[in-house]
C-alpha cells in the first residue's frame, strides 16, 4: 500500500516538474520565434535554455511513462 502512495506522490511531482519545464521552455521558445519573425539574430543563450530545457523534459517524461506503468503493475 505505501508503495503505491509513494509512487503516487512521485508521479504527481514529477507531472508538476514537467509543467513547470514547459513554462520555461515556452518561453525560450517565444524568444526564438521572436527572432525568426523580426529576422533578427537569434540569441544563442535562449537556444541553449531551450534544448536544455527539452532534454529535460524528455528525460523526466520517460521516467514518468515508467513511474506509471510500475503504478499500473501494482494495480
Amino acid at each position: 500500500m505505501s508503495l503505491k502512495r509513494d509512487l503516487a506522490r512521485e508521479i504527481h511531482a514529477l507531472e508538476d516538474e514537467i509543467k513547470e519545464l514547459e513554462v520555461k521552455r515556452m518561453r525560450s521558445m517565444s524568444a526564438l520565434l521572436e527572432s525568426v519573425i523580426s529576422r533578427s539574430d537569434i540569441n544563442s543563450d535562449e537556444a541553449r535554455f531551450f534544448r536544455t530545457y527539452n532534454a529535460e523534459i524528455e528525460v523526466k517524461r520517460e521516467k514518468l511513462i515508467q513511474l506509471k506503468k510500475q503504478l499500473g503493475d501494482l494495480l
